[in-house]
């Protein structure tokens, strides 16, 4: 069985936002990669939705000093996609020449000033995150359960880290929402 499910976001007529994606698990029981395809489709709209009418300007606000921007963030969401690309022995997109770099956790990085064009950042991340989601469903149990060479937070095995890849990017819309709100914006939810 397969549906087309759509998402529509209006919040009193300041943003109006749809999604569609093919969802072919309605009606059975998820297997484990669709369940991890589900987590990283879902915390990817909800990233999405929460930048979705942010100005170039607004992408680069901090809420507080030390606080991450959005920019950074969203950069650092595709670098992390692009590690668990490489876990699964996935191809990996073209990325623009220091993006790594930039969008690392390395000491000035997430403090820097300026990260470049939001939309190409955006459009990085959609990139890796949409064929992350392809390699997760051709994903096999053994490449699932690989040990990771060196475990990571709340993660173990290749499997471990995806779910976690899905959660942390929930973790990071979250921060997003108080860019939002520090800015004035009404909540979206």
């Amino acid at each position: 069985m397969s549906s087309l499910l759509s998402c529509h976001f209006v919040h009193k007529g300041t943003l109006s936002w749809t999604r569609r994606f093919q969802h072919d698990t309605l009606g059975r029981m998820f297997t484990v990669n669709d369940s991890l395809a589900f987590g990283l489709s879902s915390s990817a709209l909800l990233l999405k939705r929460y930048v979705a009418d942010l100005s170039a300007q607004e992408f680069h606000h901090r809420p507080s000093p030390n606080a991450n921007c959005a920019a950074w963030t969203v950069g650092h969401l595709a670098v992390t996609d692009r590690r668990s690309l490489s876990r699964l022995g996935a191809p990996l997109p073209e990325m623009p020449a220091g993006f790594d770099k930039r969008f690392s956790r390395d000491e000035g990085c997430p403090q820097a000033q300026e990260f470049g064009d939001v939309k190409q950042i955006v459009a990085v991340f959609d990139e890796h995150r949409n064929r992350l989601i392809a390699a997760v469903k051709a994903a096999t149990p053994a490449q699932l359960e690989q040990k990771l060479d060196k475990p990571i937070a709340m993660a173990s095995t290749v499997g471990e880290a995806l779910e976690f890849v899905a959660v942390h990017t929930a973790m990071h819309a979250g921060q997003i929402v108080m860019i939002r709100r520090s800015l004035g914006r009404p909540p979206l939810m």
